[in-house]
This record gives C-alpha cells, sequence and structure tokens, in this order.
C-alpha cells in the first residue's frame, strides 16, 4: 500500500513532529513540505493530525504543570475567530492554496525578524497588548486549522514574551492539544457537507499509525536534549527553525 519512499518521507516527517513537541518548536512545520509529497489538499492536515495529537499527549504529560494559562485565555476568543475563517476557507477553496503558503511564509519571516531585532537591541520583555493578542490569536487559528502551521506564530509570541523554556513548551504542550483534539469535529463535517476532498481516509489513518511510533522515540529524544540545551541556544534554535519554515513555505515545492 504504501512504498518505502513514501514511508522514508513519513518518518522524517513524524521525527520533525516529535521534537518540535518536546524541545525544538517550530520543526513541525518542516513535516508540512514533506508530508506534501504523499498526501495532497485536505489529505495533508488529516495526515498529520493524528501524529499531532500523539506527540501533544505526552508533552502534555511531561511539561503541562509548566504552562501559562494567563497567557492563553486571552488568546482564546481572537483563536475561535482564525477557526471560522479556517473552516470558510476551506470551504470555498477546498484546500490550500499556493497563494496561502505564500502569505503565510511572509507572516511567520516578519515575525522572525522583528523578534531578532528585538533581541539584538536587548528589548525588554513584550507586555501584552490587545492588538498583538488579537493578531496572534486570529493567524494562529487559522494557519493551524488549514495546515497546521502555528507553531512559529505562537512561539514568536511567547519569545517576546521573553518565556523561559520550559513554559514556552509547557504553554504550548496544553495549547496544541486542546486546538489540534477541537479539529476532528470540524474536519469531519466539512469533509462531509463540503466539496474538496476527505480530511481522514483508511490509508491516511494507517498511514500515521505506523508512523506513531517514531513520533514518540524522537519526543522522548527530544525531553532529554531541553534539558541540555541553554535558554539562548533554545530561542537562537525556535528562529531559525522558523525562519527556515517560513522561507520553505515562500519557495514551495
Amino acid at each position: 500500500m504504501f512504498t518505502t519512499s513514501s514511508l522514508l518521507i513519513g518518518a522524517w516527517a513524524a521525527a520533525m513532529i516529535g521534537l518540535s513537541k518536546s524541545a525544538f518548536p517550530g520543526t513541525g512545520l518542516l513535516a508540512i513540505p514533506l508530508l506534501a509529497e504523499v498526501f495532497v489538499g485536505r489529505g495533508i492536515a488529516g495526515a498529520m493530525l493524528p501524529m499531532l495529537l500523539v506527540a501533544d499527549i505526552l508533552a502534555v504529560r511531561w511539561y503541562g504543570k509548566n504552562a501559562r494559562f494567563d497567557i492563553v485565555r486571552p488568546l482564546l476568543g481572537p483563536l475561535a475567530l482564525g477557526y471560522l475563517l479556517g473552516t470558510i476557507f476551506f470551504v470555498v477553496v477546498g484546500s490550500a492554496a499556493r497563494s496561502l503558503e505564500i502569505s503565510l511564509g511572509v507572516i511567520i519571516a516578519v515575525l522572525v525578524l522583528v523578534q531578532i531585532y528585538r533581541m539584538l537591541r536587548r528589548a525588554p520583555p513584550s507586555k501584552p497588548q490587545a492588538m498583538t493578542i488579537g493578531f496572534t490569536g486570529v493567524m494562529g487559528g487559522f494557519t493551524t486549522f488549514v495546515a497546521n502551521a502555528a507553531g512559529p506564530v505562537l512561539n514568536t509570541y511567547f519569545l517576546a514574551l521573553r518565556l523561559p523554556k520550559d513554559e514556552v513548551i509547557g504553554t504550548s504542550a496544553w495549547f496544541f492539544f486542546a486546538v489540534n483534539a477541537s479539529k476532528i469535529p470540524i474536519y469531519l463535517a466539512i469533509m462531509t457537507f463540503a466539496p474538496g476532498g476527505a480530511f481522514f481516509t483508511m490509508e491516511s489513518l494507517l498511514y500515521s499509525a505506523i508512523l506513531s511510533p517514531i513520533v514518540v522515540v524522537a519526543a522522548l529524544i527530544g525531553r532529554r536534549l531541553l534539558t541540555i540545551i541553554s535558554q539562548r541556544l533554545f530561542n537562537g534554535l525556535v528562529l531559525l527553525l522558523s525562519g527556515i519554515a517560513a522561507l520553505k513555505l515562500i519557495a514551495g515545492g
């Protein structure tokens, strides 16, 4: 059913997803173009979601106690709006378009550059502002719904607040577990009532199940690495990986 090359591509994507949830936020976005070599349209998001949930459960178990719910709560309203826009997009367009990938890449690249500039200037931690909260929530909701690509948006926001690495991982763990779990009924409703293809098929679910052990192994490796790397290196890696993902989205292919 699956070729050797498709499984190797999926294994690399699964490793990126596992690492993204336990040590290096942003690497999960690198899984998107890999899975696009195996699935198309809505199927990319559908194949990725089960693996994300496996990694989310591990991350919540390991780091959930470090979550900053006071930072997440203000994002929920804008996040819901982003979900609504994502639903409309999938109903109207059917699947992610090239123009969307370019737009997401540019937005992420700008966020990364702004945060690098702030770090070089040794700017004080940002305080959550209504406009920033609104933008982050809407973009986070939209990008995670249509492309499972909200990591760089949320992570650059958390870095601007100068959250320690354990709080970045813990806050992201709970946030994305709740977000990803909530996608399941919405994806099912869209694929039932709106044309454009299926998110989930027996083939995609089997594919995700085969690759899930690799997600677990990568997450365990990442958990160990997080105890070793410094806060400064962690921040740099988050921005570097987010920047690479942005360039990949812009370049395509």
